[in-house]
């Protein structure tokens, strides 16, 4: 599959189907992988780009300062787009993934068509700058990442229980995970704080979370809640990530609403 020089790095992504351009945005702890299922499903009906992000998978090492990282990463999509000759997409982005989505859409809003957000519960009260000991504390926690991945599968197979796909995804992810790139990248999120331009786009955005976890599903909604045209969407029986429980549900829910906003119809005619 293949790699491309982008940006000072390089950049692993698969593209397939043909037509409207889907970019599928993973978080900062798993890879493309976390879209497996939308990537089958959408590239029989558009053309669909998974890569994973600088620092994960099997893109190049996180080899830019902590308070770059997200700006880096975003000049990375932007340089992505450029090199594949695609001038707008559809951006779908899962948890810390879409604080960058957010913001590429702020800096270059020419090139959304729209946007669907899963499960992102990275608002302005995550990403507030904290206190060094904040910072502190959450580190001592992430440390415990450093464990052999081994002794987190039982705890995980027993959390996903009834959502096996999902847990078989996250497994994979689990043992390929690369801990120190995904403790910077986190710590980039609380350095940086989120970008209210960006929350503030007048462009309609698909918010979707699930409704097994109460806490995500509140910050989900108050996400929703600063987009002057969000649609919130609650997916019954499922949680984080919510596209993954309930496969099926997510692909439908996001086809249509990308066909109520008439996307396939401007993919087709260039507009």
């Amino acid at each position: 599959m293949p790699n491309m020089a982008v940006n000072g790095t390089t950049l692993y992504y698969e593209m397939s189907g043909s037509g409207l351009p889907i970019v599928f945005i993973h978080d900062y702890s798993t890879s493309h992988h976390l879209f497996e299922p939308q990537a089958e499903y959408f590239s029989k009906r558009a053309k669909v780009i998974v890569y994973d992000l600088r620092g994960n998978g099997q893109s190049g090492k996180m080899n830019v300062e902590i308070s770059r990282i997200v700006d880096t990463q975003v000049e990375d999509l932007k340089g992505l787009l450029d090199k594949l000759g695609i001038e707008r997409a559809v951006i779908v982005a899962c948890s810390s993934g879409a604080v960058l989505a957010q913001k590429f859409a702020c800096l270059y809003p020419e090139r959304i068509i729209t946007m669907a957000l899963i499960d992102s519960y990275f608002n302005d009260e995550y990403t507030a700058k904290g206190s060094k000991v904040k910072e502190l504390l959450l580190l001592c926690a992430w440390s415990s990442h450093y464990l052999p991945a081994e002794m987190f599968i039982r705890p995980l197979r027993v959390t996903y229980n009834k959502w096996l796909l999902a847990y078989h995804i996250l497994r994979k992810e689990l043992l390929q995970r690369r801990t120190t790139e995904e403790i910077k990248q986190r710590l980039a999120l609380i350095q940086s704080g989120n970008n209210e331009m960006a929350l503030r786009l007048p462009i309609p955005v698909l918010v979707v979370s699930g409704n097994e976890n109460e806490w995500m599903l509140k910050q989900v909604e108050k996400t929703a809640a600063k987009f002057p045209q969000a649609h919130l969407a609650i997916i019954n029986d499922a949680m984080y990530p919510s596209h993954l429980c309930q496969p099926q549900l997510f692909n439908r829910l996001l086809l249509e609403f990308l066909q109520d906003q008439r996307c396939f119809h401007h993919s087709a005619s260039g507009s």
